[in-house]
């Protein structure tokens, strides 16, 4: 899920948007102003088709609570999928899954300065096809995580993310805890977690950092941003995933070290962004894919393994046309496009291939927003990914294929600003060379409480 911009980017972001919605927020609800903070403070109230929460305001509460440094957002994002031909089986699935989000701004409470509390909560039900449609990666991101022994396992409330960050300057800050990495790598056409925008895992993330990146995992970091446009992430965690434990036994398994540089600009008047990251894995057992199985008198036969292993990873975003009366500030990380308009988004990848199953990755594609007049908020992209295997020396045999390759287009409707209905449709060559080719399509339903 590539870099942990996770507490670091997004609360940057955060901090710039504040000025520009913050005290008109405040305004709305018929105070004078409100508290200075690190978050910004959302529009709850309006009519039901207008407002950006369905519940709304409760009467003024939400946002009052809001001012006060309490932050509460939930989801529900529903799939019905089906693959239609090929893959392991023609099969249509349901499933949903509910996620809710608390933030505590310490410093809009008057409690310390600087400081922010971030708790994620999930829930899952229901099935998908990931299993079915004989990919590598999951063809529905949103089901996949966070991860269970079966991939359809059933959650009640498992806790992804709890995070304390702390801002020691206006630019500097740290972070620890349970860390969610889903949004990290945030690209302006190319995130969303599977919920808003892409749903194929090879545009949610880059694959070469599948192997040593957790969806959920205790570490920490620190972030710089050294002006506006440019921000540095680093941060080290647990290389074992937690998605449905505490964490706490996974130290000594192994760590990750991350680093990530985040860079926002203007071509041609035209606003743009790239991400460069590296990755490396130490401490751990990670099976050497290219070497024959040994033989050793205590245990029989063994794979060789290695204790560290690296990846390198690069994405990128650039608007071709925007609304040149439209100033919005440009969030990656909020799961769609900020202005109205269309432009291009790429990501690649390298990695171990003593370690990686995925050894070099490249994927790229089309997005915008607001196709036409009458549905300005609607959003869409069309991608095509290639990702180089290492088979190792008994894959071939196994009937393996060297490489996989796919394509996703979306379609997302806009029906109120808190109701999006997404249509899809995915061209998905799996690693099995005795699978045909599946096609797979989609409807989603998300609704924003």
């Amino acid at each position: 899920m590539a870099a942990l911009a996770v507490g670091g980017a997004g609360i940057a972001q955060a901090q710039e948007d504040s000025a520009d919605t913050g005290s008109e927020a405040g305004d709305s609800a018929g105070t004078e102003s409100a508290p200075e903070g690190i978050l910004p403070i959302p529009s709850y109230p309006g009519a039901v088709f207008e407002r950006t929460h369905l519940l709304g305001d409760f009467n003024g509460g939400r946002t009052s609570l809001a001012q006060r440094g309490v932050q509460f957002d939930m989801d529900l994002t529903q799939h019905l999928q089906g693959v239609v031909s090929g893959g392991r089986d023609v099969a249509t699935r349901y499933g949903g899954s509910l996620d809710y989000l608390l933030q505590l701004d310490l410093q809009r409470m008057g409690v310390l300065p600087g400081a922010l509390v971030t708790a994620r909560g999930e829930s899952r039900y229901g099935d998908s096809v990931n299993t079915r449609a004989g990919s590598l990666l999951p063809v529905n991101t949103d089901m996949y995580f966070p991860m269970t022994t079966d991939p359809d396992d059933g959650i009640a409330l498992t806790i992804t993310e709890l995070t304390y960050t702390q801002y020691l300057s206006p630019t500097v800050a740290v972070f620890a805890g349970k860390l969610n990495t889903l949004g990290g790598d945030a690209n302006e056409f190319a995130s969303g977690r599977g919920k808003t925008q892409f749903g194929n895992a090879h545009f949610v993330f880059n694959p070469v950092t599948a192997l040593t990146v957790p969806y959920s995992t205790l570490g920490g970091g620190a972030l710089w941003a050294v002006c506006p446009q440019f921000t540095i992430v680093g941060s080290v965690f647990n290389t074992a995933d937690s998605s449905t434990t505490s964490g706490f036994d996974d130290f000594g398994d192994g760590w990750t070290f991350n680093a990530e540089a985040q860079l926002k600009y203007e071509l041609g008047r035209q606003p743009g962004g790239q991400n460069l990251g590296f990755i490396y894995g130490g401490d751990g057992d990670f099976v050497n894919i290219r070497t024959k199985f040994t033989f050793d008198e205590d245990t029989g036969l063994a794979v060789n393994s290695e204790d560290d292993t690296w990846a390198l990873y690069w994405s990128g975003w650039q608007y071709l046309w925007s609304n040149p009366n439209d100033d919005t500030p440009i969030n990656p990380a909020n799961g769609k496009p900020d202005r109205r308009g269309i432009g291009l988004f790429a990501r690649a990848g390298i990695g171990d291939n003593d370690t990686l199953p995925i050894d070099w990755h490249l994927s790229g594609g089309l997005g915008g927003r607001g196709p036409v007049d009458a549905r300005a908020d609607d959003h869409y992209g069309v991608g095509y990914y290639y990702s180089s295997i290492e088979r190792g020396r008994f894959a071939a045999d196994a009937g393996l294929e060297d490489h996989t390759q796919g394509f996703e287009a979306f379609y997302n409707a806009s029906l109120t600003p808190a109701t999006d209905l997404t249509l899809s449709a995915q061209v998905v060559d799996g690693v099995n060379s005795r699978l045909d080719t599946a096609t797979i399509l989609g409807v989603r339903l998300q609704l924003r409480f």
